[in-house]
């Protein structure tokens, strides 16, 4: 049982108390949609993301793993209006073969 569709008028802005709870919702809703399945290993689990409102730390074995986990969250952002920020997007790699990190454009790793 659900209400009827209603137009949206106007998004939430930052800083409106209620952005939060919303972010999450749909950030959770699009993880869940994901399945991502590539991460890391601990005690047996493994650890796909960490998660804190709109900021999100993937967390992958290789670079090729991470690539498929940022186009596999950007096709389904695409789908809820969300996009990630080129801009802010920042990436760190502990891997001793750096000569072998793929170049990924919109991350701007050379």
């Amino acid at each position: 049982m659900g209400s009827e569709p209603f137009p949206i008028e106007r998004g939430v802005r930052q800083g409106d108390p209620i952005s939060p709870k919303l972010i999450t919702m749909a950030i959770e809703d699009i993880f869940k949609k994901a399945e991502l399945i590539n991460g890391i290993d601990i005690d047996g689990e493994t650890l796909t993301d960490l998660r804190f409102a709109d900021d999100v730390a993937l967390l992958t074995k290789t670079p090729q793993q991470m690539e498929s986990q940022i186009n596999t969250l950007n096709k389904i952002n695409k789908t809820v209006g969300l996009k990630m920020h080129e801009g802010k997007t920042k990436y760190m790699v502990n891997c001793p073969n750096q000569d072998k990190i793929l170049k990924m454009k919109w991350l701007k790793m050379n």
